[in-house]
């Protein structure tokens, strides 16, 4: 039963007293570690939520800006059809020509997206223009969209490209279709053009709203109009957005994150192409404006969390010092520094069984003060405890491998616990501290020798014990510390003991000293 609680106490002193100290620190990195991860998954959600709902915003902008641009389109495109109607019915004589113009002006009046209305004949001179009562030498048979209307007999609507008007150098988009002789032969050309001023405007307005950028692309990726315009480009468009392939996607709208080409900023955008012609809106925000708030958030979060740390760690440093402390004391005696019983036993109890697995020695020493209680009795508690205090030094000053350590066993007893060492060696170490206590010369009147000395007695096993040996080592010490006393005190006896049949043997390691 003893031993088991020797070793119950040496589980107490060598492994909850450390492992609270490691739990102490597992639960301050645990709680930073739980601070740390929920910060970064709330921010990580706001994060996440920023950009959806920078998704939901561009794309509703695109659609309704797609919703206007393709109604605008539309309008044009009526305009462009009801005009073919009324060549191929009325001709492009001298009245009908009044008639196309007083209508054209009347439409360019109460539209303020068309720019202009023109009919050009099948050499592409001008007939009837809206803007010039007399188009008399203006030629157009170089657009595109004439020599299209010229080679394709198609009589549906043909977009063109972002031009400008030879009237007034505005920028515009077409919108032309072809109308054809009674026999069914090329005529010309019936053009009407969204004036580009008119979506930079509503683009502008959205854009003051929202921020970001707004743009009109068309499906060869030339950038009609853009919100805010670009400085070196007239009326800030007229580049290439670098988005045809994303928005050439089987889908009609979509989301998409991409570095713009003209001004390298990182955007979150969303496109919807127009339902019946060749051109898409985008809607962009700058990634960077759209984590503002989240970056708000994370400085501040930083900061508290920081300080919050800060504190856990302070005050686990004072726990950790604490338990430190708590441990120290625990397992040292607090009058001689040296480790106390209970540090004594867990430690033998491990050293025992890691020397018996290398196939080393292990050694220990018992000391005992002479006539330590006759000392106490004439000199006093309190210099008594002096006493003790000042041999602890001198004992473990003789120590000098690692591994070794003495520990107070109990009142004046005091034993040394030598790992790897065989008797020879600890015998050896034994006189050493005998001598060295004996040179302190501290006086002790009721001493024959009239100083303090000291009886120890020294047990060595070899590998071969079983797990309970260590007991049976600490009796051989004990048996070789009382023989040591028997023989006269201020000596070292030494007894031996087989790790396979526990025999006894004993000796003396230093002659009995006499009296000076």
């Amino acid at each position: 039963m003893g031993q088991y609680l020797a070793r119950w106490r040496g589980w107490i002193a060598t492994v909850s007293l450390p492992s609270l100290r490691t739990g102490t620190i597992g639960l301050i990195a645990l709680v930073c570690a739980s601070l740390l991860g929920s910060e970064v998954w709330q921010l990580w959600r706001v994060h996440e939520g920023n950009i959806q709902q920078a998704e939901v915003a561009n794309a509703n902008t695109a659609r309704s800006m797609a919703a206007q641009a393709d109604a605008t389109m539309r309008t044009a495109d009526t305009i462009v059809a009801t005009l073919v109607e009324r060549v191929e019915a009325e001709g492009i004589g001298p009245e009908a020509r009044k008639r196309l113009y007083a209508l054209m002006t009347s439409l360019a009046a109460a539209l303020p997206a068309i720019h202009e209305m023109g009919i050009m004949d099948s050499h592409g001179s001008a007939i009837v223009k809206s803007l010039v009562a007399d188009p008399h030498g203006l030629n157009y048979a170089e657009r595109e969209y004439f020599r299209y209307h010229a080679t394709h007999p198609d009589r549906g609507p043909f977009i063109g490209a972002r031009i400008k008007s030879k009237i007034d150098g505005t920028y515009a988009i077409t919108v032309t279709r072809r109308f054809n002789n009674p026999d069914g032969s090329f005529g010309g050309v019936v053009v009407t053009s969204v004036s580009m001023t008119y979506f930079q405007q509503l683009f502008d307005q959205m854009q003051a709203k929202s921020g970001g950028i707004i743009a009109l692309i068309a499906d060869d990726d030339t950038i009609l109009v853009r919100s805010p315009p670009l400085a070196d480009g007239a009326e800030g468009a007229g580049g290439k957005s670098g988005l045809n392939q994303k928005m050439r996607g089987s889908l009609h709208s979509g989301n998409l994150t991409y570095v713009s080409a003209l001004d390298g900023v990182r955007r979150l955008g969303a496109y919807h192409h127009l339902d019946r012609y060749p051109l898409a809106t985008l809607v962009g925000q700058s990634e960077w404006d759209v984590q503002q708030s989240w970056r708000a958030e994370l400085r501040s979060h930083a900061i508290i969390l920081a300080c919050v740390m800060i504190v856990v760690v302070v005050l686990g440093g004072h726990v950790v010092r604490a338990n430190r402390m708590l441990t120290s004391q625990a397992m040292h005696d607090g009058l001689t520094g040296l480790a106390n019983r209970r540090c004594f036993d867990a430690t033998l109890d491990h050293e025992f069984r890691r020397v018996a697995r290398s196939g080393q020695p292990i050694s220990i020493i018992m000391i005992d003060l002479d006539q330590f209680k006759d000392y106490n009795d004439c000199y006093g508690h309190l210099a008594g405890d002096e006493c003790l205090r000042v041999i602890a030094r001198a004992i473990m000053g003789c120590l000098r491998r690692a591994g070794e350590f003495a520990a107070r066993y109990g009142g004046e007893e005091i034993a040394v616990v030598l790992p790897g060492v065989d008797e020879r060696r600890a015998c050896t170490l034994a006189e050493t501290m005998r001598s060295a206590v004996q040179e302190l010369a501290l006086p002790h009147s009721h001493s024959a020798r009239g100083i303090v000395t000291l009886s120890a007695g020294v047990a060595t096993v070899s590998p071969g014990l079983d797990d309970d040996g260590w007991q049976a080592l600490i009796g051989d010490a004990d048996a070789a510390l009382y023989s040591a006393k028997q023989r006269g005190r201020n000596t070292v006896e030494a007894r031996s003991a087989s790790l396979m049949t526990l025999g006894l043997a004993s000796g003396t390691c230093s002659p009995e000293r006499q009296a000076a």
